[in-house]
């Protein structure tokens, strides 16, 4: 799976290499079909032109990335050394961010994170110069952070995954509130996005700033 994660956003020609290897894959296997080639030569051509199409599909599903946790948790931490309120870290954002009105995935796009006073936590990214998606979470739609390595092309880079409850991007929009006062119908969504860093340190201090807080949400 790892190596058709670059092939998968790559372009060639105007046209995504995914795309190519699948095309080559059904000329290949219309080429035996026609030329009668022995029927164990097109059985396994088949089989891997169906191995290909379902690998870029599941592939394509986590934006063509994949995360490998290396177990470390902070939550066993009693020395977590926490962010200011409002002190901005940058890093470079993969998954998926928002406006109200707008969503995209983005993948190693150049992002800060910061918490605000009153304890959300925000990560903006800059998708072109001027123009920004988001993610907010907080310690209560919080469902887990963790350390690892982010499985993208030839090198896996270390990052964090955070994951949470979300109800923000164009889907939400449209349902801000009823007017007999009820909440939006459509259900929160489980969203993970991944940061990565230029230092350790940064890493660190973004993970225990989150751990923290979520510890003191918990007591």
């Amino acid at each position: 799976m790892p190596l058709l994660m670059r092939p998968g956003n790559m372009t060639f020609l105007g046209m995504k290499v995914r795309n190519w290897l699948i095309l080559v894959g059904l000329v290949l296997l219309g080429v035996a079909w026609v030329r009668q080639w022995p029927n164990w030569a097109i059985l396994i051509i088949a089989l891997l032109l169906i191995w290909l199409v379902l690998s870029f599909w599941l592939a394509g599903r986590s934006n063509y990335i994949r995360f490998v946790p290396n177990g470390d948790s902070m939550m066993a931490a009693s020395d977590l050394n926490s962010l200011s309120p409002n002190e901005k870290v940058p890093a470079q954002a993969t998954g998926s961010f928002s406006v109200s009105g707008y969503n995209n995935n983005v993948l190693f796009q150049p992002a800060n994170y910061w918490q605000v006073p009153l304890g959300d936590h925000i990560v903006m990214v800059e998708q072109k110069p001027g123009k920004f998606l988001y993610q907010f979470f907080s310690a209560d739609t919080l469902q887990s952070v963790a350390g690892g390595w982010l499985l993208y092309g030839a090198e896996p880079q270390e990052a964090l995954a955070i994951s949470f409850l979300s109800k923000w991007g164009p889907e939400y929009t449209k349902f801000q509130v009823y007017e007999d006062g009820e909440e939006s119908p459509v259900p929160a969504k489980l969203t993970t996005i991944y940061l990565t860093f230029e230092s350790e340190s940064q890493r660190d201090r973004v993970w225990q700033t989150i751990v923290a807080d979520a510890r003191r949400a918990r007591t």
